[in-house]
């Protein structure tokens, strides 16, 4: 009993001892362009006066659950002293989702709070995040790519392609870029004007005004 007491007693001035005599002094972060210094406090508790005997890097699981973090590594470059450093997510398009607008990551992750850029997604469904990804890649002139049940549409300047899966679209982007137009290539550009809605399809394209 008596040694259980002792322990006690030791562990609470070593508790106590750890605020006074080092605490945090100085914390460095790097990385952070969404993040505030004030919300990355606030998740980790990593800031000046705490003990900087207990900052382990589990501090850093609340901030790692946040969508614009991709990655968070803590470091101690001197006694006092603590750098988080941090790789965000980007968005690469605005997804929206009823009155509800979001980011869109290269990874797929949805980030709340992103500026307005464009291609701006939208569509009715199930969100298929894979295709819409790999539509972003195929299009980079997108301003607006439509999804439904049916297929999906992309509109850029002087372009309104609709296609019913991906992998066609793709197809048909690649023989546009490469300029063939023979009679042979089923999915070669028709001439159609600007003002034309290219439909895609296995057997070939077609052009509505």
């Amino acid at each position: 009993m008596i040694r259980a007491v002792l322990i006690a007693l030791l562990l609470a001035s070593l508790a106590v001892g750890s605020y006074v005599v080092l605490p945090i002094e100085q914390v460095e972060m790097v990385g952070n362009r969404q993040l505030s210094r004030a919300e990355i406090e606030r998740l980790t508790g990593l800031e000046p006066g705490r003990p900087w005997l207990w900052a382990w890097p589990s501090r850093l699981e609340p901030l790692q659950q946040n969508p614009w973090v991709k990655s968070a590594l803590l470091e101690r470059p001197a006694p006092g002293r603590l750098r988080i450093v941090l790789e965000e997510r980007t968005s690469i398009a605005n997804l929206v989702q009823g009155q509800e607008r979001y980011g869109l990551s290269a990874d797929g992750v949805l980030l709340p709070g992103a500026p307005a850029r464009s291609p701006v997604l939208e569509g009715r469904g199930k969100l298929p995040i894979a295709d819409l990804l790999l539509l972003i890649q195929t299009f980079p002139d997108a301003k607006r790519i439509r999804y439904s049940v049916a297929g999906y549409q992309v509109l850029a300047p002087n372009l309104n392609v609709w296609g019913s899966n991906v992998r066609e679209l793709q197809d048909w982007a690649k023989a546009r870029r490469i300029g063939k137009s023979d009679a042979s290539n089923p999915l070669a550009h028709p001439g159609a004007s600007p003002e034309s809605r290219i439909y895609v399809y296995s057997w070939g394209v077609s052009a509505r005004r």
